[in-house]
């Protein structure tokens, strides 16, 4: 009884919390509270067995890597085309700072860990893949990480996504084509938050690209 009282109440929370971000797609803030909702969930859990299976993640998990703390402005000091330099250049025309995408908390498990990875790699998957931060990008970008972690978010943002652009009479073709785009590229590639990114920011773009295998134009 208790227990599904607590599954009725993360509904009610999950529910909740996606209304939200259908009125406001575009804010951090209604993304973040989708997480929330999802992050102790039967299918985060589910999220977490299976990334736990791959290897390289695996081990990163166990070592506790953390990234150093990321200076925008010392990034932006790196060559055109490197990752750290384009990593940077896209938040600071979007006048984000890193502070509002780090979770600055301790890490004190496995699914803590995967949280705190998912969101710190956000935006330099954005760069990685090419997807820009439109709302069709976006959902290509959801897509990529359904393929690639199976993220209950993901999920919760594409649902959120398309019926928005159905309640709104938008197309859907250039939605579809993004998230198709996402879907392929996220089972082609390696799992890329596996990967110490932070640690490669003055390496060329597309040479990070051809490690992890992401088929992605230079000029995207």
């Amino acid at each position: 009884m208790q227990l599904k009282l607590q599954e009725r109440l993360q509904s009610l929370r999950l529910l909740a919390s996606l209304a939200t971000f259908l009125k406001n797609p575009g804010s951090l803030d209604s993304v973040f509270a989708v997480a929330n909702s999802v992050k102790d969930s039967p299918l985060a859990e589910q999220m977490k067995r299976h990334l736990l299976i791959h290897p390289q993640f695996s081990a990163l998990v166990k070592e506790g890597w953390r990234p150093k703390a990321i200076d925008l402005t010392e990034l932006q000091k790196l060559p055109d085309g490197t990752l750290g330099r384009c990593y940077a250049d896209q938040l600071i025309s979007q006048g984000i700072t890193p502070n509002a995408l780090i979770d600055p908390s301790p890490v004190s498990n496995d699914a803590e860990y995967i949280t705190h990875r998912l969101r710190e790699t956000h935006d330099i998957i954005h760069v990685l893949t090419g997807f820009g931060i439109d709302g069709d990008s976006e959902l290509g970008l959801q897509g990529f990480n359904l393929a690639q972690t199976r993220s209950p978010l993901a999920v919760m943002l594409i649902f959120g996504g398309m019926l928005a652009a159905l309640q709104d009479d938008e197309p859907l073709a250039p939605m579809l084509r993004a998230m198709a785009r996402g879907f392929q590229l996220g089972l082609d590639a390696d799992l890329v938050i596996a990967h110490k990114l932070e640690e490669g920011w003055d390496r060329p773009l597309q040479d990070w690209r051809q490690e992890l295998r992401l088929a992605v134009n230079s000029g995207t």
